[in-house]
């Protein structure tokens, strides 16, 4: 087998469409290098040992330090989520927020999501085109993790904004004003936040803000941390589901014969999510760090060494799947489908939010594919590179019934 390929992931065209240079790169080696000589993981199997493997472990805040940022209010806020620890202080946090997310609190929202959706449809319908992406893909995870949480859904919209400034800080490269932005996004949402507790205090419910007072009266965590951890729950429940939701619509409408089949049997609605999130995984990207030496994907790694993961590439593994660079929610149904997808991640940090975040997806396009309204795609959308998550610049529809 020859070296490993080189894949520039500073050329902005190269995002538009990575899947030929990850199948010419996977044909040449097991990895691909990045410019910089960082590995670049393309096997599902490597993926799955760079999530579980103590050899490797998170990124941490060296994630914000490689692009400058290693002071000021969000630095402070990332410092302490539960995103950037391994071990017994990601156990810990993890199991005081995962209380939120049992099976019936997540499933009391799918009706109120559903319905949220018809009302945005409805609004959308009533146009002879419409921006999918800003008035359904973004609107719906917002409204529904407000609603989750208890945070006032009139306020989404501008907690949408102090959002959008938050994913700015995660962008390579992190201009000053972008950080500006991401600065006064997570000093904005923590004020939010704030004012959610103040209203727990008086009256609690089951959900998650009431659940980590209970913990931090008894010690288990403490007031910047409860704060850190929401908002925390916040933005990783909001980008990531956006880009999964636009994606999806993206797929079904350039595929008119797959909405009928699903509309046919509403059974098909979950077959259709999980190809979906297979084929066009929200979070395309992410790094894991080296704690040793290691002989590990084909390559030497010294520590401290990062490798990219490539999720994309993972997702579309012909070990795993067959013809993979097919989009076939049938496989799921006739078990051609030979692995799981890794768009949650895997192991200690697989995504804790994966229920609330399918139920949107569900709720969505059932909602999407119930609508009387018919759409097609309007203009091509591009994609934004250089983010962590699948990102559309739009996806404008055209109403044809």
């Amino acid at each position: 087998m020859s070296r490993p390929r080189t894949v520039d992931l500073g050329d902005p065209d190269f995002w538009q469409d990575p899947y030929p240079e990850w199948r010419a790169a996977r044909a040449e080696h097991r990895t691909a290098i990045t410019t910089a000589g960082e590995p670049i993981l393309l096997a599902a199997d490597d993926h799955d040992v760079a999530a579980t493997d103590p050899a490797f472990g998170q990124l941490g805040l060296r994630s914000l330090e490689r692009l400058g940022l290693t002071d000021g209010p969000f630095y402070e806020w990332r410092r302490r989520t539960m995103n950037v620890v391994d071990g017994d202080a990601h156990s810990r946090l993890r199991g005081l927020v995962a209380r939120a997310f049992t099976p019936r609190r997540v499933d009391a929202v799918r009706a109120d999501a559903y319905a949220h959706a018809r009302d945005l449809l409805d609004a959308s319908a009533a146009h002879d085109r419409a921006d999918f992406l800003a008035d359904y893909a973004a609107d719906l995870p917002l409204w529904l993790i407000c609603r989750f949480l208890g945070l006032p859904v009139d306020a989404r919209a501008d907690i949408g904004v102090f959002l959008a400034g938050t994913e700015e800080a995660f962008t390579d490269p992190l201009t000053a004003e972008g950080r500006a932005r991401a600065e006064a996004g997570i000093v904005a949402l923590g004020a939010y936040v704030e004012a959610l507790i103040d209203d727990r205090r008086v009256s609690p419910g089951a959900d998650l803000v009431s659940d980590l007072l209970e913990a931090e009266a008894d010690g288990r965590v403490e007031h910047d941390e409860l704060v850190a951890l929401v908002v925390n729950v916040i933005g990783g429940a909001v980008g990531s589901s956006r880009a999964a939701i636009a994606n999806m619509l993206l797929l079904v409408v350039q595929r008119p014969e797959i909405a009928d089949w699903v509309r046919a049997d509403p059974t098909r609605v979950r077959p259709t999510i999980e190809e979906a999130l297979r084929y066009h995984p929200p979070f395309r990207s992410g790094r894991r760090v080296a704690t040793r030496a290691v002989r590990a994907f084909g390559v030497d790694i010294a520590p401290g060494d990062t490798v990219f993961l490539a999720r994309q590439a993972a997702n579309r593994d012909p070990r795993r799947f067959t013809d993979p660079d097919r989009f076939d929610p049938g496989r799921v149904l006739t078990g051609r489908n030979e692995g799981r997808h890794l768009s949650f991640g895997y192991g200690p940090h697989f995504c804790l939010g994966q229920a609330l975040a399918r139920l949107d997806l569900d709720e969505a396009l059932r909602a999407f594919l119930d609508h009387p309204s018919r759409w097609r795609l309007a203009v091509e959308p591009r994609r934004i590179p250089f983010t962590i998550d699948e990102q559309l610049d739009a996806l404008w529809l055209e109403r044809i019934s």
